[in-house]
């Protein structure tokens, strides 16, 4: 290697360091880095080898001290060791080689068997408008804590992601170039991890976007030939959690390519690709699904929410066409007034329809279940539409009504579907025989028989 070259690779380390935490040592050692570079310049041939592997090991020296590394040594319990040495270890010394080859190895062998990150306090958590940060570093961790995602990097790159980690907590790492960087890998991650259907044990992944509001086929219609992108939530055997999903939970599923253009554990609340949104970082493309579900679970077992009807959901934007729709219910088929609707809709755009029975995957209802119930067996049973129900609410105060008889039957109507279902006779005709001896207001002027 010739004295330029030398030179050159001085001038891109210290071009490095200016990202580095300044303090008095920082800077002694800086000051022996420009005393090797004079010694360098008028070295003759015959030493300029000997002079170019000291200066390799004072630059990682100088880059385990001081640099992103520093972060790891510092915050690390088991490399408390290394972290004395590197204090007390001169710049200058004159067995620097040998030491910082004994350092490095233990600093290397560690990261290359590092199983858990929790060193690294996350520093966007819980900051309003930081959401995506705090999502792009924690999906970064789990490349290396999650034993699946771990395999699909190369153990050369393991330290690479690490730093990547420490410099974006540090506010010194471009989001977007990471974003860019991981795009592959997120990209297989979030394909090998969503489904299309559900499989024959009920597992599933879906991209979910609740049809609300309005009448379902011109909700649906409207969402299917929306322009740009669609919003959705992941939903999973694991963990359901919709919005607006209080008295229809009927929606499109998105494929497991879709292409995805943000992610949030929150509410995006806003447009987040305007050139004058105040939220750019409340979203990310660099997240995988694991964490957006963890993050989910751990909010709503905060908020004491159940893990199949919480408020707790996730927002992700898609651009792609849907492969099929759900109804998220309990098994209550005929008895849900958009049941008949869901499947002409299906039929009509030609799309597979599920139903995610959430009593499959947990033993007791929470009160957002029991309304959801009464609310539409109390309307099939009635006989009246959503349309219907809303026109009557603006004619004679048909909500509050339909109000009072939930607040007043829920308990009743709740015990008798679940008999029903668990004697496996749930249908409208046996429902609406036990119902006839709950309710005895009527709602409409000809009720159901």
């Amino acid at each position: 290697m010739s004295k330029n070259e030398i030179i050159d690779l001085i001038n891109s380390f210290s071009m490095e360091t200016w990202q580095y935490e300044e303090s008095d040592q920082f800077y002694n050692d800086m000051d022996y880095l420009v005393f090797m570079e004079k010694e360098i310049k008028k070295s003759d041939e015959n030493n300029l080898e000997n002079l170019y592997n000291r200066l390799l090991s004072v630059i990682g020296v100088i880059r385990l001290k001081h640099g992103f590394e520093s972060s790891i040594i510092n915050n690390a319990p088991e490399l408390e060791s290394i972290k004395e040495t590197l204090n007390n270890m001169p710049i200058d010394s004159n067995d620097i080689e040998i030491q910082y080859e004994s350092i490095f190895n233990v600093f290397n062998n560690y990261i290359n068997n590092v199983k858990n990150l929790n060193f690294i306090v996350n520093k966007y958590k819980d900051i309003q408008g930081k959401e995506g940060l705090y999502l792009a570093e924690e999906s970064l961790k789990s490349l290396i804590e999650n034993n699946d995602y771990r395999k699909l990097i190369d153990d050369n790159k393991i330290k690479e992601v690490i730093i990547d980690i420490v410099k974006l907590n540090n506010g010194k790492a471009d989001l977007k170039k990471l974003e860019t960087k991981y795009n592959d890998i997120i990209k297989f991650i979030w394909e090998r991890s969503l489904t299309n259907n559900i499989d024959e044990e009920g597992k599933f992944r879906f991209l979910f976007s609740n049809i609300t509001g309005g009448k379902l086929r011109d909700q649906a219609n409207a969402l299917m030939n929306r322009p740009g992108h669609s919003s959705c939530s992941m939903i999973s055997s694991n963990f359901i959690a919709t919005y607006l999903g209080s008295t229809r939970r009927i929606g499109f599923i998105y494929p497991n390519d879709s292409q995805i253009e943000m992610i949030s554990a929150y509410d995006l609340s806003s447009n987040v690709f305007g050139s004058d949104s105040v939220n750019k970082e409340k979203g990310t493309k660099l997240s995988t699904p694991k964490v957006l579900e963890e993050i989910g679970i751990s909010r709503a077992t905060k908020k004491e929410e159940d893990l199949y009807s919480s408020s707790s959901y996730n927002e992700i934007l898609v651009n792609s066409k849907p492969c099929a729709i759900a109804l998220i219910g309990f098994g209550e088929n005929d008895l849900n007034i958009d049941y008949q609707e869901a499947i002409n809709l299906s039929a009509e755009m030609n799309l597979p329809l599920y139903n995610i029975n959430t009593l499959n995957y947990k033993n007791s209802l929470s009160e957002v279940d029991k309304e959801y119930i009464t609310f539409h067996s109390l309307l099939s049973y009635y006989d009246i539409s959503r349309d219907e129900l809303i026109k009557k609410s603006f004619e004679n105060n048909g909500l509050s009504d339909l109000s009072e008889l939930m607040n007043q039957y829920k308990d009743d109507i709740v015990n008798a579907f679940l008999t029903l279902q668990q004697e496996g006779n749930l249908n409208k005709e046996n429902m609406f025989a036990m119902m006839n001896n709950i309710v005895n207001n009527d709602l409409t002027e000809g009720k159901s028989k």
